[in-house]
């Protein structure tokens, strides 16, 4: 799984379709908006993924919910029974308000209730949803509160409701996928950093951290050839190219190539490290 890119698209099509069987894989899950999370939760590691965590060190799941649309009319009452005796729902402190709902019955278009002015829930206080704004799920915040099976219980990305699994050990994601993907770790994928080059040129999570690609998806690279340079391929600078932030245009070759942070910038032949060539590192924002 390529994590990092946006899935509010990935959804809308999804449900649009009317699709009901298991997705092929893991759908990708959006980089956090923001570094605040519910009491309890924190950020840990998974067979060396970023996950998140409960507070004793166990990773966070995803019941989701788009999975489950002929479970029943509200497949947020899904883990019930036999499911309940092994997956634990990661509840809301007492007191908290449910502020979003998941649509009830397949093609429902109904959209999700949150506090008036369709902000983050406040992770300390549950906010209650006491206005009438409504957003669609693909807007919601990071964390939000919903009614689960055994009361209000989170819920992060607007689509999975938070478990952890009773008898998993700290560190292991041996459920992930189960059920024909309806249980996924929580993976963390940090915020997006706020980007000053050239509009050539953007971000993509590769390898645990944000890397810089090309329009293409191209990573970009720096470094020195050595003997062999068939591989390092210049990132060309337009003629009349000015540099902004970090990037600068070297005319020192036959055509400009940018500089980032003074070092010459080369484009790989695809979107992996495998993709380019020996002595080369990646360009990270």
């Amino acid at each position: 799984m390529k994590a990092g890119l946006v899935v509010t698209a990935v959804a809308a099509a999804f449900l649009a379709a009317g699709a009901v069987r298991a997705q092929p894989a893991d759908l990708p899950i959006s980089p956090a908006a923001a570094g605040v999370y519910p009491p309890g939760v924190a950020i840990g590691s998974a067979d060396g993924i970023p996950v998140y965590v409960d507070g004793a060190g166990r990773t966070l799941y995803g019941m989701d919910m788009r999975m489950l649309l002929r479970a029943g009319a509200d497949t947020s009452k899904y883990c019930q029974g036999e499911c309940a005796r092994h997956w634990l729902p990661m509840l809301a402190p007492a007191g908290a308000k449910p502020n979003i709902l998941f649509p009830r019955g397949f093609g429902d278009r109904q959209r999700q209730q949150v506090a008036a002015g369709g902000g983050q829930a406040a992770p300390s206080s549950g906010a209650a949803a006491s206005g009438t704004e409504f957003i669609q799920n693909q807007k919601a915040a990071d964390w939000t509160i919903i009614e689960g099976p055994q009361g209000p219980q989170w819920v992060y990305k607007g689509w999975h409701m938070v478990y952890v699994r009773g008898d998993e050990a700290p560190g292991s994601a041996a459920h992930e996928g189960d059920e024909n993907m309806v249980w996924n770790t929580l993976k963390y994928v940090p915020p997006v950093p706020r980007l000053t080059a050239p509009v050539n040129v953007s971000t993509a999570f590769v390898e645990g951290a944000y890397a810089l690609v090309d329009n293409e998806g191209r990573l970009l690279f720096t470094g020195t050839c050595g003997s062999d340079c068939a591989d390092w391929r210049p990132f060309p600078g337009g003629m009349a190219s000015r540099g902004l932030g970090d990037w600068a245009v070297s005319r020192e070759a036959d055509r400009p190539q940018w500089l980032y942070r003074g070092k010459p910038v080369f484009v790989a032949s695809g979107s992996t490290p495998d993709d380019m060539p020996a002595n080369a590192a990646v360009l990270r924002p």
